[in-house]
């Protein structure tokens, strides 16, 4: 009797765990000589005419990314050339403000040498004897998802040190609850798309809603999450949530941090709709957003609002009839083991 009235109870649809995560835009730039061994001849004392071969090489660590590099060949505090003692591949890269850029996008797990070679100039003059040359490298990037081409409105900051797994794909596991099938309808992969996010990124999922109860219905989605670091939470506030019906038309906007309730729609015995749950990223968030792993929870919700006039059985009041078979039938056992055992009693006296 009591399994059958709690059970009746429960109006919870479904719980659906998401990992989100966001990536970045990683890259390690090392020195190698001629025969691919670590570059270790800083301090060398150098001839005028002399070659040296130095190849800088630049990791990619993280996502597809486009590359610059500006580098720098001075002596004694006198700047000099590149073109004419730097020998190699940046040399055909678009020039530009001081820079080159690398026109072709650098793939995950890729490396690129940017040079092979630096000679010494031989006019140098007695002056310079004892001076120091210095080849200085810095190499800059970008990601190359959403990226329009303009570097003047990229701020380049220092990669965020912390844990994450690029090939985080993200996860989701939908748990039908009281019938939900019956009622919400998710694919398999509900926002699976959700790993490793990028600045500008916008990804939606249909739902299909259909009232297989009596009831006029309200269907609700809401967000849930246990504790999350204040990063998380950051994050969580700045991914913009939107849904909408079929028509196009805004039923309710929010961000992934919010645990208010969102309304789907209102609807009637046998009626529904498919909504659209479109997330999106700013696209001008910086490097404090990457690297992060989080997990939320998306939990649908009904509330009757008008009670509908019994009938025969329908699919979706299943659960509601069994539970109230169960407890007549339990109740009424109760009352024939009453009686049974008063007659029982009474034929001993």
């Amino acid at each position: 009797m009591c399994i059958s009235g709690i059970y009746s109870l429960s109006n919870e649809l479904n719980a659906n765990e998401t990992t989100i995560s966001t990536s970045a835009v990683d890259i390690d730039l090392k020195e190698f000589n001629g025969s691919n061994e670590p570059f270790n001849e800083d301090g060398k004392v150098v001839l005028p005419g002399e070659n040296i071969e130095l190849v800088p090489r630049v990791f990619n660590l993280g996502i597809e990314c486009y590359l610059r590099t500006k580098i720098t060949y001075t002596i004694n505090n006198e700047e000099y050339n590149v073109l004419d003692y730097v020998l190699g591949n940046y040399s055909t890269w678009e020039y530009k403000d001081e820079y080159y850029y690398y026109d072709s996008v650098l793939k995950k797990d890729e490396s690129l040498d940017l040079f092979n070679k630096i000679s010494i100039p031989s006019n140098l003059s007695n002056e310079y004897q004892g001076k120091k040359v210095i080849l200085t490298v810095l190499v800059e990037a970008v990601q190359a998802k959403n990226f329009d081409g303009n570097w003047d409105d990229v701020e380049i900051k220092e990669s965020i040190n912390r844990t994450y797994d690029i090939n985080d794909s993200g996860n989701s596991v939908v748990i039908y609850e009281n019938d939900a099938d019956n009622h919400i309808k998710l694919d398999n992969g509900f926002f699976d798309t959700l790993g490793n996010l990028l600045p500008g990124d916008s990804v939606s999922e249909e739902i299909e809603i259909l009232n297989s109860s009596k009831d006029k219905n309200k269907y609700y989605l809401n967000i849930d999450y246990d504790d999350l670091s204040d990063e998380e939470l950051k994050l969580l506030k700045n991914i913009n949530l939107v849904i909408k019906n079929s028509k196009g038309e805004v039923l309710s906007t929010s961000n992934l941090a919010s645990k208010d309730k969102l309304d789907l729609g209102t609807y009637k015995s046998e009626e529904g709709d498919t909504l659209v749950i479109e997330l999106s990223l700013p696209k001008k968030l910086d490097n404090e957003f990457s690297k992060i792993l989080t997990k939320i929870k998306w939990v649908f919700s009904l509330e009757a609002i008008e009670q509908g006039i019994p009938s025969n059985p329908m699919t979706g009041d299943f659960k509601f009839d069994l539970s109230l078979t169960v407890f007549l039938f339990s109740a009424l056992g109760f009352l024939i083991v009453l009686i049974l055992e008063r007659r029982y009693k009474e034929k001993e006296n």
